[in-house]
C-alpha cells in the first residue's frame, strides 16, 4: 500500500452508514507536499461524509482521522485542475488556427473546456466511489 494522506477531525454528526467530521485546515496540511495546489487548504474548516460500516462506534465529538492514499490526491489534481487545463490548451490552438476572429477563438475554447465540467459533473458519483476515505479513532 502507497503512502497516505492523513487529516485529523472531529465527528460532526453519525448517520446511517455515513460519518460526518469536520476537519480544520492549516496544521494538517502543513507537511502535505500537495498542499500548494490541494483545493482543501482554501477554507480553515470543511465537513467531509464518510461511508463506514462500523458508523455505530463513533459519537459526535470524537477526534478522528481520516485517511486516504496519496495516488487518489493526484487523480484528484488530474481530474479537477490538468485535465481541464490540457482541454482548454488544446483547444486554444485549434482556435488560434482556424478562426482569425479572437471572440471565435474565445468561443472555441472554452466550450470545450466548459463541457469537460459537465461530464465530470454528471459522472460524479462514478467518481465519487473511487475516492474513499477511512476512518479511525485517534
Amino acid at each position: 500500500m502507497g503512502k497516505q494522506i492523513d487529516h485529523i477531525g472531529k465527528v460532526v454528526a453519525v448517520g446511517e452508514g455515513e460519518i460526518s467530521v469536520s476537519v480544520e485546515r492549516g496544521e494538517a496540511c502543513s507537511h502535505c507536499q500537495n498542499k500548494k495546489v490541494c483545493g482543501m487548504m482554501t477554507s480553515t474548516n470543511q465537513t467531509m461524509k464518510i461511508k463506514d460500516k462500523n458508523y455505530q462506534h463513533y459519537y459526535v465529538g470524537e477526534m478522528v482521522t481520516i485517511s486516504t492514499n496519496t495516488s487518489l490526491g493526484m487523480r484528484a489534481v488530474l481530474l479537477a485542475y490538468i485535465l481541464p487545463l490540457l482541454v482548454l490548451f488544446l483547444s486554444l490552438v485549434v482556435g488560434f488556427s482556424f478562426f482569425s476572429s479572437e471572440l471565435l477563438q474565445i468561443v472555441v475554447a472554452l466550450i470545450p473546456t466548459v463541457l469537460y465540467y459537465i461530464i465530470l459533473y454528471w459522472f460524479r458519483h462514478r467518481i465519487e466511489q473511487k475516492f474513499t476515505f477511512s476512518v479511525s479513532k485517534l
